[in-house]
């Protein structure tokens, strides 16, 4: 009797089982795990001002709601826009672990200052938090290269496997935020956020010396990439060009989350479950939980898809994703007639711009520091990160029209 092959449900399930899963987050520097408990806690205090950012400007400073999406838009682009010189402070003075350290000491400030309700505080929080994210951001991918070959096929997995790591923070501080928020009072938010990050400042002050050793690859690999090599200066220089440029388009998009869809949330969406009222916030959260959902089946489907379909391609496909995000809110914007819409209709915007997410931004930054100059890691990724602030800008400009 002939023996049924298995279903391909059934070697789908086997790709997603525990052990497949283990072995693809093992095998990885030691000093890699320290770099996602820092990236965990920065991203956790980072997520807890994002889901509140725009409210707090409203209701605590007083300013209108297409201003606040503005200043928030700016405040993101700053802070993206300052990782190119903090990328060139990396790369020929601090060094990446110096960087690192250094960045958290200015963002907890940052956190620690916001707690403070007069408006000089703000004023001086948003200037530590500018200088700790531009030293913070390109100075986890100069340690990133300190771990890993150029062309050593762990780099995608150690990429998604970071992002995981930050949408897993993503979700802690939103429901941090929705939890703690009360009453206009943002203070007890915003400590946890400092705490947060001084409980991750010691981890990487004990834990530094992990940072310094390159580890040998091992025989097993999970995702064996095809590496760009034999790329003449101006080739790299081209495809390095196209990256950021895909940062900018998705995070236009993405920015959404943040501002316009924030307000969507809270305005426009029928947030009652089970008798309970979801806090808006917590919408700001999802796109990290659908990331949890999603990025494990990528993890183990990436190296068949990588073998049929080029990373470029991959990129963009997110970028279609993307577009299509906000196609699907359209017929609730039209027919609404300004009354509230099911939940779903959000939930299905922010699943197609969590595809977008994991193909745009993990694999591109992977490709970009495969094609970076050794000397010049910090100052490429702080391009990348200048395209975010572009995007971040555009996404406060669009958001501010669209609240009109």
């Amino acid at each position: 009797m002939a023996t049924q092959s298995p279903s391909p449900l059934a070697r789908f399930l086997r790709l997603l089982s525990a052990t497949t899963l283990r072995r693809l987050l093992s095998h990885h520097p030691h000093g890699f795990y320290l770099l996602c408990l820092a990236v965990f806690c920065e991203r956790w205090a980072a997520a807890i001002l994002g889901s509140s950012v725009v409210l707090m400007l409203c209701e605590r400073y007083g300013y209108g709601r297409s201003d606040a999406l503005r200043l928030a838009g700016l405040y993101n682009a700053a802070s993206y826009l300052l990782t190119l010189p903090g990328g060139f402070a990396v790369d020929r003075s601090l060094g990446g672990r110096r960087s690192l350290g250094a960045g958290m000491v200015l963002l907890m400030l940052g956190y620690a200052a916001l707690t403070l309700s007069a408006a000089s505080g703000l004023g001086l929080a948003i200037v530590f938090l500018l200088l700790g994210h531009s030293l913070f951001k390109p100075s986890t991918q100069a340690v990133m290269v300190l771990l890993y070959e150029r062309h050593d096929p762990r780099l995608d997995a150690a990429q998604i496997v970071c992002y995981l790591v930050v949408n897993v923070a993503g979700i802690a501080g939103s429901v941090s935020a929705g939890l703690l928020v009360h009453s206009h009072d943002f203070r007890a938010a915003l400590a946890l956020a400092a705490a947060v990050l001084f409980a991750g400042l010691i981890a990487v002050i004990l834990g530094n010396q992990t940072l310094r050793l390159r580890q040998k690859q091992p025989a097993f690999s999970a995702l064996a990439a095809p590496v760009p090599i034999d790329l003449s200066a101006r080739q790299r220089i081209k495809i390095i060009a196209a990256l950021t440029l895909a940062m900018m388009i998705f995070t236009v998009g993405f920015g959404q989350v943040e501002g316009a869809l924030l307000l969507w949330a809270q305005d426009r969406t029928d947030r009652m479950l089970l008798g309970f009222e979801l806090p808006a916030a917590w919408f700001v959260g999802l796109p990290a939980l659908l990331v949890l959902l999603l990025a494990p089946a990528q993890l183990a489907l990436l190296p068949r898809i990588q073998h049929r379909v080029s990373t470029p391609r991959l990129i963009a496909w997110g970028l279609a994703a993307v577009v299509l995000a906000f196609a699907v809110l359209i017929p609730p914007a039209l027919l609404s007639n300004g009354h509230r819409v099911s939940m779903l209709w959000l939930i299905a915007c922010m699943t197609l711009l969590v595809v977008g997410e994991l193909l745009v931004a993990p694999l591109g930054l992977s490709l970009l520091l495969r094609l970076a100059p050794p000397r010049l890691v910090g100052v490429v990724v702080g391009a990348w990160y200048v395209a975010g602030a572009l995007g971040c800008w555009l996404a406060g400009e669009i958001g501010a029209v669209w609240m009109r």
